[in-house]
């Protein structure tokens, strides 16, 4: 049961990135690309774009962390010790969740302050 419940853990993350991919893949087009200088775009949008893809990528990973403790904490039957180890993996992706939002809205002051 165990290696089942990591071979879905290992299969759902590897389809969010999979997914995240194809989200990103629409973003990054040959519109957006010159000949003759490159982006279109200066060097801060870039940088603000990346960082806001790894910070929606972390999102996506707290969330399915959160799947996981859910699901643990399903299948723990009667045994406590499981149940407190889901507990506390939900608390802990839930303050990322939180943290993350944090990072992102200082990162967006940041620029906006920077760039003005």
């Amino acid at each position: 049961m165990k290696n089942l419940t990591k071979k879905a853990f290992y299969t759902s993350t590897w389809l969010a990135l999979a997914g995240l991919n194809s989200v990103n893949a629409a973003n990054y087009g040959l519109d957006k690309v010159r000949q003759d200088t490159g982006s279109t775009e200066s060097a801060d949008w870039a940088i603000q774009t990346l960082i806001t893809n790894a910070l929606a990528f972390l999102g996506v990973v707290a969330v399915l962390f959160i799947i996981y403790a859910g699901f643990m904490i399903l299948t723990a039957g009667w045994d406590d010790e499981k149940v407190k180890k889901g507990k506390s993996i939900i608390i802990q992706a839930l303050i990322w969740i939180v943290i993350i939002f944090l990072a992102y809205s200082i990162v967006n002051w940041i620029f906006t302050f920077i760039t003005k």
